[in-house]
């Protein structure tokens, strides 16, 4: 129980609590295991509980009406979700996969009613579903491209500001994405998105660095979006 209060203290939707808030807080939640590609919830499942990645990683997704998968986030330790369906009672048309083996503490919809009571709890939940909005914003956005090389720029892009953590060498994107699920997230075909990253590095914008994909300037990226 004290590792999870320790562990909970770093989520931002928790970190304002004082220590006995933040005691009482870590008995709501309950722990359990996830293997590779298991399915956490689906839409259907959607409105019972909020849920913390304590360990892992876990990918938001759909299937389109032509039955291709487009991911529309990743969620990481420290990362939680599932709220906004526990707030409003409408399903999330998506299913949320383990992506790798993943730990997830999870909270009823009783206790997390219990938890909007507290204003400081209220303040961060509204501040991250401001930040939620505007990456919804950015996904529409990197559909309305007609081009696959766009899409991915504007992918790219997205990550650096969401993920990316400044080196001297660049913007180093602090996610280990395969080909196949930047091409998800740009909704595309894996093998066009391999060709697109190719271009973009034979011209030095993109490297891959320990398995991360490096931006030497992610302006780069987005300058040729300016005249699509």
């Amino acid at each position: 129980m004290k590792n999870n209060q320790d562990f909970l203290r770093q989520v931002a939707i928790f970190a304002p609590l004082a220590d006995a808030e933040m005691e009482s807080v870590a008995q709501m939640f309950k722990e359990r295991r996830y293997k590779r590609n298991e399915i956490i919830f689906v839409e259907e499942d959607t409105g019972k509980y909020m849920y913390v990645v304590k360990e892992g990683r876990v990918k938001v997704s759909r299937i389109l009406p032509n039955g291709r998968e487009t991911i529309l986030t990743f969620h990481e330790a420290g990362d939680y979700f599932g709220e906004m369906s526990l707030i409003d009672g409408e399903t999330a048309p998506a299913t949320v996969t383990a992506v790798v083996p993943t730990t997830i503490l999870f909270i009823t919809h009783r206790d997390f009613s219990l938890l909007l009571e507290n204003p400081k709890v209220n303040r961060t939940l509204l501040e991250m579903l401001c930040k939620r909005c505007r990456d919804a914003w950015v996904q529409i956005s990197v559909l309305t491209f007609h081009h696959a090389d766009a899409r991915i720029r504007a992918v790219l892009y997205h990550l650096c500001q969401k993920h990316g953590r400044k080196t001297n060498r660049g913007t180093r994107i602090n996610l280990h994405l395969t080909h196949r699920e930047l091409s998800e997230m740009a909704g595309i075909s894996r093998e066009t998105a391999t060709r697109v990253l190719g271009q973009l590095q034979s011209e030095e914008v993109v490297a891959v660095e320990e398995g991360h994909f490096l931006i030497s300037d992610p302006e780069k990226l987005v300058q040729p979006l300016l005249f699509e």
